[in-house]
């Protein structure tokens, strides 16, 4: 089974204007305890799998959670702003292994701080359509 989130940073870290945001700030499920810098987390919220009578036919969605993070409120929309440039849309073959999404398509959006890590951060959600087989 091919697992979309190496593929997604793989994509988010080969985009030039998320890089020169975040260098290779860009984890997965949780922000690195101390890390104050710009930077990108993914998280998968969700997921299905396709079928058909022969059994699975290799089509999956996933939702992921995007979180821009940075020391300012700006900072972090124009960061989020960056990751929907690269994902909205974006389709063909990404990562090693390499897995084929279909369409990425930002669905929902929140905007939050955090008073430990003292970061403004945007989440997006966004549906990932792609082979997993």
């Amino acid at each position: 089974m091919k697992d979309i989130r190496p593929a997604l940073r793989s994509l988010l870290l080969g985009d030039a204007g998320v890089a020169a945001l975040v260098g290779t700030n860009v984890y997965p499920i949780r922000l690195p305890q101390g890390v104050k810098v710009a930077s990108v987390v993914y998280t998968r919220v969700s997921g299905d799998t396709d079928y058909k009578m022969e059994g699975a036919s290799g089509y999956a969605r996933s939702r992921m959670q995007i979180d821009a993070w940075a020391p300012t409120a700006d900072a972090a929309t124009a960061l989020a702003n960056k990751v929907k440039d690269c994902l909205s849309g974006f389709s063909g073959a990404v990562g090693n292994p390499s897995v084929f999404i279909q369409g990425a398509f930002c669905a929902d959006e929140r905007e939050q701080y955090d008073d430990i890590v003292q970061l403004y951060g945007v989440s997006r959600d966004y549906f990932i359509h792609h082979e997993e087989l």
